[in-house]
């Protein structure tokens, strides 16, 4: 039995507390310093990690940057960047990223047939990198004319 609830107390506090640290004055922007690399592995980091539009227009496409740097020891090359429906779009750079170089993956909102409201859309990262998953996110809101 107490090893039962070990197996779960344990998992839900480091959730818990991996949660909590992240949040910080509702802010979703990361920011790091550099780092030592002890390691010989490319590693992926970005400027910020979600992107608000605001309201957006019904019927239109509009656009953001989402810079990122290696700031690993090798070069960083994104295997896949998969956005999480069809109303969003990416563009993103396949070739390397050499150590201390910055990349661009631009997200592309489309609004048209999109019903007025609130949306959130999330863009899936794969790269070869240490930190090889990286989940980015859009959201808005489509304004009525």
């Amino acid at each position: 039995m107490k090893r039962l609830v070990f197996h779960i107390t344990l998992p839900l506090t480091i959730i818990a507390a991996v949660m909590l640290g992240s949040c910080k004055n509702g802010s979703k922007e990361v920011t790091y310093s550099k780092v030592e690399v002890t390691e010989d592995v490319a590693e992926i980091v970005f400027d910020t990690l979600s992107h608000d539009y605001g309201d957006v227009l019904p019927d239109t496409t509009t656009s953001f940057d989402f810079v990122f740097h290696n700031i690993g020891a090798t070069p960083l090359y994104l295997e896949s960047v998969v956005p999480g429906c069809g109303c969003t779009k990416t563009l993103w750079p396949k070739g390397s990223i050499d150590p201390g170089e910055a990349g661009v993956i631009t997200a592309i909102y489309d609004s048209h047939g999109r019903e007025p409201g609130h949306f959130a859309k999330s863009i899936r990262v794969f790269s070869n990198a240490k930190t090889s998953f990286v989940r980015l996110s859009i959201s808005g809101g489509i304004v009525d004319n």
